[in-house]
C-alpha cells in the first residue's frame, strides 16, 4: 500500500511538472489549485518517508503514558 501511494504521488507531481512545461506557470484561480495539489502530494511523500511502519505518533505515546500513569495510581491505592 505504501508503494502504491508513493507511485501515485510521484505520478501526480510528474503530471503537474508536465503541465507547467506544456502550459506555463498557472496564474489566477488555477494557481491556488496547482499549489493545493502540489502541496498535498509533497506533504504526503514527506509523511510517508519520515514515518516508518513501527513508529508511534507523539499523541499515541502521550496517551499511552497517561494510561500507564493512571494505572500506576490505581495500583498504589490497592
Amino acid at each position: 500500500m505504501k508503494t502504491i501511494s508513493i507511485l501515485f504521488n510521484i505520478a501526480s507531481l510528474l503530471i503537474l511538472g508536465y503541465l507547467i512545461i506544456d502550459e506555463g506557470i498557472p496564474r489566477g484561480t488555477n494557481l491556488g489549485i496547482f499549489i493545493t495539489f502540489a502541496g498535498a502530494s509533497i506533504s504526503s511523500l514527506i509523511y510517508i518517508f519520515s514515518h516508518t511502519g513501527n513508529s508511534t505518533s507523539y499523541l499515541g505515546l502521550w496517551l499511552q503514558r497517561k494510561k500507564l500513569e493512571e494505572q500506576k495510581k490505581i495500583d498504589l491505592l490497592k
